[in-house]
């Protein structure tokens, strides 16, 4: 099943990159529930509390960096993971939000295998 996904129309530039996501330039808002996010966080509060409050600010949104979206194509079925953006993804489910902005690295399953070991679901 794919995703009904909205892309930004407007991006900003950010100084954090990361290693993944660095070349990929859309920005989607991904549905939180369809998110895999299989290695527990450890958060900083504080951190959280301060994302919260950007994100209930009209049009500040966009100042946090979107997470990196893992998205594995499988046996005809679509398979998404998040292993970082531990800070910006509470923040947005202590809030309630349905959806989480990201950018998609299409990923190959084995990848996906390599970080999770024998808990991975590509075998």
């Amino acid at each position: 099943m794919s995703l009904p996904l909205v892309v930004d129309e407007v991006l900003q530039e950010v100084d954090n990159f990361s290693i993944h996501g660095n070349a990929v330039k859309d920005v989607y808002d991904v549905p939180m529930s369809a998110i895999n996010r299989p290695i527990p966080s450890i958060l900083d509060r504080e951190k959280v509390e301060n994302m919260k409050t950007i994100l209930q600010i009209p049009d500040r949104e966009k100042e946090l960096t979107p997470i990196d979206v893992h998205h594995v194509q499988y046996q005809g079925k679509d398979y998404y993971f998040a292993f970082g953006g531990c800070h910006r993804w509470a923040a947005n489910k202590e809030l309630g939000r349905e959806t989480i902005r990201a950018k998609l690295i299409d990923t190959p399953p084995s990848m996906i295998s390599n970080y999770l070991g024998a808990s991975s679901p590509f075998k």
